[in-house]
């Protein structure tokens, strides 16, 4: 029986079983495990202290709970998210609650968004919207018009006027073609050079790396938003719909499943 990892992370590499060594596994389930098992997701690389003591991020985030977004400091290791989200599954009750669903250790777990929140230790209530769009008028499509996640969200206006947004180009080039854009999609460079720092916390800690960083997503525009006006943001809501970290693509985002999974 491997001792409690709760408080031995360090040494989880050597003591678990390695999933690549199974007999008769998958080749491509071999591989895929091996370049992960034996390494943390996180190993020292936390945002620094002068970063979010400029600029007011300290103080903006705080107010509505964000200042969780630079406080990340766990080693997680892949193993253990890979096992967890595999199984976790999320349903919505009659009333059109959420909950999380998993198995640890043969033991079946159900959490209330709530409570899934507080363990994460992210807010948990506020203003709740999920889009993978980019333009602002997605996100009065997305919102939930009833029941426990209804919310009053700001419009594409309201946005634009509060971060004070300057339109720096009018067309852009997208697949070797020349698109004009909309009011309503932002691009990354249309930020103050403040805003900008705010951004990038928030994208690396939230979102994943990849895709494509000159332009802003809604829902980022919309955290920017609530950062800006001191209003609350469920982050558990957005993670949960978002389907959370439920992939290792090297974001910073994957430490979020640590306290669920350790």
């Amino acid at each position: 029986m491997p001792r409690a990892t709760s408080t031995d992370i360090s040494l989880t590499k050597s003591y678990i079983p390695k999933v690549s060594k199974i007999p008769g596994i998958s080749p491509t389930i071999a591989k895929f495990y091996k370049s992960i098992e034996n390494r943390n997701i996180h190993e020292g690389r936390v945002v620094d202290q002068a970063y979010y003591k400029s600029n007011n991020i300290e103080r903006l985030f705080t107010n509505i709970r964000f200042d969780c977004l630079f406080k990340i400091n766990e080693p997680i290791v892949p193993r253990f998210i890979l096992d967890f989200y595999s199984q976790v599954t999320v349903q919505t009750d009659e009333y059109g609650y959420l909950f999380i669903s998993f198995m640890i250790q043969h033991e079946f777990i159900t959490l209330t968004l709530a409570q899934f929140g507080q363990i994460l230790k992210i807010p948990y209530n506020g203003q709740a919207v999920f889009t993978n769009e980019w333009d602002l008028a997605s996100l009065e499509y997305s919102q939930e018009t009833e029941g426990p996640y209804s919310t009053d969200l700001p419009t594409p206006d309201d946005i634009r006027r509060l971060l004070e947004l300057e339109r720096v180009m009018v067309d852009r080039t997208i697949k070797s073609q020349t698109v004009t854009l909309t009011p309503n999609q932002i691009l990354t460079k249309e930020l103050s050079p403040d805003m900008k720092q705010w951004e990038e916390l928030i994208r690396e800690n939230v979102f994943g790396l990849g895709g494509h960083r000159d332009h802003l997503p809604a829902c980022l525009a919309h955290m920017l938003y609530c950062v800006v006006a001191e209003e609350q943001y469920n982050l558990a809501y957005f993670f949960v719909k978002e389907g959370g970290p439920l992939k290792i693509k090297g974001t910073g985002r994957v430490s979020w499943a640590a306290p669920l999974i350790i």
